[in-house]
């Protein structure tokens, strides 16, 4: 993908410089996201006794600032929000207050605790957030789950928080962990956070910084695709030149797969690759020099619908990534995967196979 060959920007303002913790390519973003972001957040917050009272506040200053960038809305990113100590404390769930102001209301209601360092407890109370019960949406409606965790210490029980950690991932939700200071526990943090760690494991120096680096944890999210099921219907919106990011896991069975997109409404292009996470249009990367050369072809469209029927690559290869870009200011579509082993995978007028030496592909959908 393009990603892998040119300066990447996962949003659509001005660049900064390469991020931190990053690969070369991923180049921190100074503006809103490019991604019509659709999450179901959580965030959990320390709150024990080494944090101590005027660091909690800059805690929950990068906490508002940083919810104030995700695109928070009832059909849009959820918020969930822990406050942990010795006890644990959830402050809002999933499908609670779904307004901006709503959420950082309970932001606000949040007290600095004290007491010791129970982040095992934090994680094993945010699968209870992190529930259908509690608003957990399912795969198909295209919500990313992800996890901030914040603290600034070891835990008291690194086995337990490892293993808490644990639970949630095998249940498909990335983790983000945010080391503060230098008394901290390298094992378990990177133990913790969805691989590989150097993406997903943030040291900061000290409290300040966390909203210092508010563009960098803005440029993690909006880079972040929605993982989904094969063989599973995802519905989704974007507005006029913002992105959806999906990822399907590729399953070693038969030789090829189906994506099936259909429009209700608008336009949009279609972007895949096996290697970029954010397959884009080129015409938006601000600096881009390919080092090989790429093929772009269209699609071919009936009824509102087009399929295309590809080979699986023979590398170890683990997803495929989908990059869905708005052309009209309201989009809404509907993707779906199939694996050929599983469906006859029918090569007419409106199915294009395509050899996996192509990097992108680009498809134009437009209304009959």
């Amino acid at each position: 993908g393009l990603e892998d060959w040119g300066e990447y920007c996962g949003c659509s303002g001005g660049k900064g410089g390469q991020c931190p913790n990053s690969p070369p390519h991923i180049i921190c973003c100074l503006d809103t996201c490019s991604q019509e972001l659709k999450l179901d957040l959580g965030i959990v917050m320390d709150s024990s006794g080494s944090v101590g009272s005027s660091n909690f506040q800059l805690q929950l200053t990068f906490v508002r600032d940083l919810l104030s960038k995700v695109n928070v809305g009832e059909n849009k990113t959820h918020v969930g929000i822990i406050n942990y100590s010795t006890n644990v404390q959830t402050l809002t769930n999933l499908n609670k207050e779904y307004e901006l102001r709503q959420k950082i209301q309970q932001v606000n209601k949040a007290n600095f605790i004290g007491g010791s360092t129970n982040t095992a407890g934090a994680l094993q109370q945010a699968n209870t957030v992190f529930s259908t019960a509690n608003g957990l949406r399912p795969e198909g409606e295209g919500a990313q789950p992800l996890i901030f965790l914040i603290t600034d210490g070891q835990s008291d029980d690194q086995t337990a928080t490892i293993n808490a950690a644990a639970v949630l991932k095998d249940s498909s939700i990335h983790i983000v962990t945010v080391g503060i200071g230098n008394s901290l526990d390298l094992v378990e943090l990177t133990a913790a956070c969805t691989p590989p760690a150097y993406e997903n494991y943030f040291p900061m120096s000290n409290y300040a910084a966390l909203d210092q680096k508010i563009a960098q944890f803005t440029s993690k999210v909006c880079s972040e695709p929605a993982p989904i099921p094969e063989n599973t219907t995802v519905t989704g919106e974007c507005g006029k030149d913002k992105y959806k990011f999906l990822k399907i896991k590729i399953i070693k069975v038969g030789n090829k797969f189906m994506i099936k997109i259909k429009l209700f409404n608008g336009k949009v292009k279609i972007f895949f690759s096996f290697k970029s996470r954010n397959p884009k249009d080129p015409a938006d990367f601000l600096t881009y020099k390919p080092k090989r050369s790429t093929a772009t072809k269209n699609a071919p469209v009936v009824d509102d619908e087009s399929e295309l029927v590809l080979d699986k690559p023979n590398a170890d290869v683990e997803f495929v990534y989908l990059g869905v870009k708005g052309v009209e200011d309201d989009n809404q579509f509907e993707v779906n995967f199939d694996d050929c082993a599983n469906v006859f995978c029918k090569s007419s007028a409106s199915t294009m196979t395509i050899s996996m030496v192509l990097i992108s592909i680009c498809i134009a959908l437009f209304s009959l």
